[in-house]
């Protein structure tokens, strides 16, 4: 019944699109939140502090209400947010109140928590408000993911955080991993020569451990890829002449930049290594300064073909870069930090992320492959070993594996991930693309299952990256000129930033739409964390205030441009707590691409939807360039649904009136 009901209201949404004329500002059906809310009762509600146990069974003034928050400890949400309070003076309480940021708060006690979609309007009603996942929440144990996940009077964290608050801390965290670093033990002098001394003896015996290597194998491959297989003279020497650069500059060395993904090193490694071994020189004087080459190239890749080390090469900042290795020795084996708890210590293939690598690693194109876990996890444990077998089974591959201790990295897990449960896997691409697809808790979690729906992602996602467009539309200006003055259909994604876990799948599934509804509507993404963002997020489209849940709205067809629609800002395509967001666009896609297909010519009727096999419908514009692949099965991806909470019941009409945002025609 749901589903029919969520196609009902988007099949009107896009019918809707098709007039002409815009909508009159639609009047606030009875019970709305945006509803001027009815006067308290004589004897009535405690906004949710009503407590039978001890004698609060309902209140019949401010003063009532003040005083069984008062008795429940509860954060005072601020007498403008309590209809008995409007105008009286702010309670006497300890606790910080909610901060007065949402743009039309809503204050009916009767309205489930479920429907509110920002922090403030949430606890405003009395309610939690889980950080990770984006919803309103009853106040209640276990709701969230955690204490620091939940914002309630149940738990530590009473208020919704502001942007400057969530930046603050951002910037005092990594001041203070700064001051930790800088407060390191100093070696001694003797812990330094018994370091040094052994990094020495190791990257030695790894230095001939490769020459040998490589004498032995053959080369044709290299060959038969067009690359050379053998540095030209100069080459060899000014790589000799800059000996000890792999201490210094060991991308440069490898000819790569630091934001270089291990596939790419990797590869780098191999080239160079065939290039540069002294076997493929005659020359004797060239051949000895060939050797030396050689070996500065197998020290670069000590350090940067292990994840762990580069990790720690990369996090040393001003530090004396020649003696890393020395550092590194006495990191791991000396008297450095505790690192038992990480489970993949050592394994090149896979990378340990943090969330001070995190965007010098997950950049560009990169698509990667990241199990979030726990050390006190059972689960986890025993997932270690099938997880190394899916970074081997990888290693060829363009996909990046990687991992997160999340018990070192609350914020990439709670705040950025959404990480409900141990060991959870994902596939992340770079916040530019803003993807993330999430590998269901039901599934086998075995090396080839992994494998397999690994690839699947990767593939779709490499075709979605070419083919697929989100316009950029973070200025009022750019907004203007690209959706208001179109003709066209539109739908557009606002965010709450590219660091929040349901706004990364909202993104991912509107690369989805994109592609479906190329030639005949398009998507566009505005993030309003954004500076340039902000008037047009939460003055003109009314969001409420961050954090919130990501929104998505469709704007008609034809004239939408001040002259012909005066304030008008689009219709919100769904409520998230009535309707699986991903379910709602996969249908607007579906209805779109159905309703709108006359717009096309008549071959294209029946593709599979990529930007290149559309383009503008005109005559001859197939046969301007090569179709691309053919679209591989969209993988639209959302929460389980055991792992959401219960859906709000429709109203009588079906309609869930008193429940849902209603933007009308602004």
């Amino acid at each position: 019944r749901q589903r029919w009901l969520a196609a009902a209201m988007v099949c009107a949404a896009l019918v809707m699109s098709h007039t002409s004329s815009v909508p009159l500002p639609a009047k606030s059906p009875p019970g709305s939140p945006v509803e001027n809310s009815p006067a308290p009762p004589t004897c009535g509600s405690c906004f949710g502090a009503e407590d039978a146990a001890k004698g609060i069974k309902c209140c019949t003034s401010c003063a009532d209400v003040q005083r069984a928050y008062k008795e429940k400890s509860w954060a005072w949400p601020g007498n403008n947010n309590v209809e008995a309070c409007k105008g009286e003076p702010e309670a006497a309480t300890a606790l910080a109140p909610v901060s007065p940021q949402s743009v039309s708060a809503q204050r009916n006690p009767d309205v489930p928590c479920g429907s509110h979609l920002s922090c403030d309007n949430c606890r405003a009603n009395a309610c939690a408000w889980c950080i990770a996942s984006r919803r309103c929440v009853e106040d209640k144990p276990w709701m969230c993911t955690g204490e620091d996940d939940h914002i309630g009077n149940i738990g530590t964290v009473k208020s919704c955080p502001t942007r400057a608050e969530v930046n603050s801390k951002r910037v005092a965290r990594r001041e203070e991993e700064d001051k930790a670093r800088a407060e390191r033990k100093v070696m001694s002098e003797e812990d330094q020569e018994l370091c040094r001394k052994r990094a020495e003896d190791k990257l030695s015996a790894k230095q001939q451990e490769e020459l040998q290597r490589l004498r032995t194998e053959d080369s044709s491959t290299d060959s038969a890829s067009g690359g050379p297989t053998e540095a030209n003279h100069a080459e060899i020497r000014r790589r000799a002449a800059a000996v000890g650069q792999a201490q210094t500059d060991p991308y440069g060395v490898l000819e790569l930049d630091a934001e270089a993904q291990m596939t790419a090193i990797r590869k780098a490694y191999r080239r160079l290594s065939l290039q540069l071994h002294p076997d493929k020189i005659k020359d004797t004087e060239l051949k000895a300064l060939a050797q030396t080459a050689f070996m500065d190239l197998v020290a670069a890749y000590e350090v940067l073909g292990d994840p762990e080390k580069r990790a720690a090469y990369d996090n040393m900042g001003g530090q004396d870069q020649a003696q890393f290795n020395t550092f590194w020795e006495w990191e791991q084996y000396g008297k450095g930090e505790n690192s038992a708890h990480d489970f993949y210590n050592g394994n090149k293939l896979i990378s340990k992320l943090t969330e001070k690598l995190w965007p010098r690693r997950v950049v560009g194109d990169a698509i990667w492959l990241v199990e979030f876990y726990a050390p006190w996890c059972s689960a986890c444990g025993t997932f270690v070993e099938p997880y190394k077998a899916v970074a081997k089974k990888l290693e060829e591959d363009h996909i990046e594996v990687g991992a997160v201790n999340c018990a070192k990295e609350k914020t990439l897990c709670s705040e950025h991930f959404a990480v409900t449960s141990y060991p959870m896997i994902m596939m992340v691409g770079s916040a530019e693309r803003g993807t993330q697809q999430i590998y269901s808790q039901k599934e086998s979690k075995t090396a080839d299952s992994l494998v397999t729906w690994a690839r699947q992602v990767a593939e779709e996602w490499t075709w979605l990256y070419a083919s697929a467009v989100l316009e950029p539309l973070n200025t009022d200006a750019a907004f203007d000129q690209v959706v208001l003055s179109s003709k066209m259909l539109w739908f557009v994604v606002f965010t709450d930033g590219v660091y929040c876990g349901q706004c990364r799948t909202a993104m991912t599934n509107a690369l989805r739409l994109s592609a479906g509804v190329a030639g005949m509507a398009k998507v566009g993404v505005v993030n309003c964390e954004e500076d340039s963002a902000q008037a047009l997020c939460y003055e003109r489209a009314r969001l409420p205030a961050p954090p919130h849940a990501p929104e998505v709205r469709i704007f008609k067809s034809g004239a939408k441009h001040a002259a012909a629609a005066p304030g008008y800002m689009g219709e919100v395509l769904y409520n998230p707590n009535d309707i699986q967001p991903h379910v709602a666009l996969r249908l607007a896609e579906l209805v779109a691409r159905n309703a709108l297909n006359h717009e096309l010519p008549p071959s294209s009727v029946a593709s599979s939807g990529g930007k290149g096999e559309y383009d503008s419908g005109a005559t001859g514009d197939e046969d301007k360039q090569p179709p691309p692949p053919r679209r591989p099965e969209p993988m639209w991806n959302g929460p389980d649904a055991e792992s959401l909470p219960k859906g709000i019941a429709w109203g009588g009409g079906g309609g869930g009136a008193g429940h849902r945002n209603m933007i009308g025609g602004r």
